[in-house]
């Protein structure tokens, strides 16, 4: 946990270890190839570039280590060192004093706009000033963004300096080709620039600040007092309501919300009447799409 992070610097320079724990999985069956090595190296190699590579200037013990997950599906393969595909990246947080984990994020890029260089058995390069690879510059910031999400979750505003890392690499890496990196109009915000852009915005601080008391104030106090960690879980969902009445639709709070639900709809199963639908109201709003999934929430009680 974040909260005991100072305690570390008394332990034995042997504890400290990467920030991330970090599952990597690379599926190639839409792929017709016979050369299914290159597909297991590319796995290896990104795992190891995630989790040794030192991403910030904070000591984490093993147990602080960020749990999350690299999903690559290739599409295409030309047999030579070209790749198409999608990622899919989720980070998720231990809930203190329970034996419970709740996933903080889930994105899933659109389709086929990860289209990569890797060559087998060459080292991942990263340079922070530098756009080195398309492969190293999105690991990259998908490495801070889960960093950024985390800290968030632990204390307020907590992921400034990993957002602003982020939206250094957006920088840098506009010399790319892919349009993953640049701007696409007023009616699409789904990419890797407007997740940079909007987690460094003054409107969107509200719900960096939900995270927060999403997470710390909320699912971390209900073991010792569930009806106070309700209240600041609520709070937290008005938080996030004022973003949206902001920009409607928009793609950071259908991220949550997609990540969220179930476990929204678990908190509230058997929360007071009044309680609940003033959270199915929030969430119906914030999430109209799946309105009808709220209307039973609650019922338990």
């Amino acid at each position: 946990m974040k909260q005991i992070i100072f305690i570390l610097f008394l332990l034995p320079a042997t504890v400290f270890s990467q920030e991330l724990m970090c599952r990597v999985s690379v599926n190639y069956s839409q792929v017709n190839t016979t050369n299914t090595q290159v597909f297991t190296a590319m796995q290896r190699d990104i795992s190891e570039f995630m989790n040794t590579t030192r991403w910030t200037d904070y000591i984490f013990s093993n147990q602080e280590r960020i749990e999350c997950s690299i999903l690559i599906n290739i599409s295409q393969y030309d047999g030579v060192d070209n790749f198409k595909g999608t990622i899919q990246v989720s980070a998720s947080r231990p809930v203190y004093d329970a034996s419970l984990t709740t996933q903080e994020f889930n994105i899933k890029e659109k389709s086929n706009t990860f289209d990569f260089k890797y060559i087998e058995n060459q080292p991942i390069e990263f340079n922070k000033n530098t756009y080195t690879s398309e492969l190293a510059y999105t690991l990259a910031f998908y490495a801070y963004l889960i960093i950024g999400m985390d800290f968030d979750t632990f204390s307020e505003l907590g992921g400034t300096p990993f957002f602003e890392e982020m939206q250094k690499i957006v920088a840098n890496a506009q010399s790319s080709p892919s349009q993953a990196w640049k701007t696409l109009g007023t009616n699409r915000e789904d990419n890797r620039y407007y997740i940079a852009k909007n987690l460094n915005s003054p409107v969107y601080r509200d719900f960096r600040l939900a995270m927060y008391k999403y997470h710390r104030l909320g699912l971390d106090n209900m073991t010792s007092d569930i009806t106070n960690g309700r209240q600041n879980i609520t709070e937290a969902l008005e938080l996030i309501k004022k973003v949206y009445q902001k920009k409607p639709n928009n793609f950071i709070v259908n991220m949550f919300v997609e990540t969220k639900r179930q476990e929204i709809k678990n908190i509230y199963s058997e929360a007071p009447p009044q309680e609940v639908n003033r959270v199915k109201q929030i969430m119906q709003f914030i999430d109209p799409v799946h309105s009808s999934d709220y209307d039973q929430m609650g019922q338990q009680h």
